[in-house]
């Protein structure tokens, strides 16, 4: 929802930092592909369902941050993969879907992005990675 407010009104927001939040790759690389559809009625095979998740992936012009990780065990990795650009990064942290909310790591890394300057944003220091 943040990617697609920040692309309809990039005026009005001022960066994205995403957690374990799949944006590209393939929808249906995902553990809770059945409990999803279940749940929502969406069929992720249906053309209006892969158009939605196709719309997406165009990145935001704002700065923008992805916190992702390998071990995810919910949604394949690369399914959180931003486009690097000089205002959009991907962070790579260990960790589990769920525990990136709590996660140190990460936490860390969403200070130091909310704590970025409004003008002259700079990507997140490797002692991140």
């Amino acid at each position: 929802m943040a990617r697609h407010m920040a692309r309809d009104l990039p005026e009005s927001v001022r960066q994205v930092i995403t957690l374990g939040a799949p944006f590209t790759g393939d929808p249906k690389a995902t553990s809770i592909r059945k409990l999803y559809e279940m749940l929502s009625g969406d069929d992720m095979d249906a053309p209006q369902s892969r158009a939605a998740w196709h719309a997406n992936r165009a990145p935001p012009s704002v700065p923008t941050t992805s916190i992702y990780s390998r071990s995810d065990g919910i949604t394949a990795w690369q399914n959180f993969l931003e486009i690097e650009t000089a205002i959009a990064e991907n962070v790579e942290i260990v960790g589990s879907h769920l525990g990136l909310l709590h996660n140190a790591v990460a936490l860390s890394v969403v200070a130091d992005r909310l704590a970025q300057p409004e003008t002259g944003w700079q990507p997140a220091s490797c002692e991140f990675h």
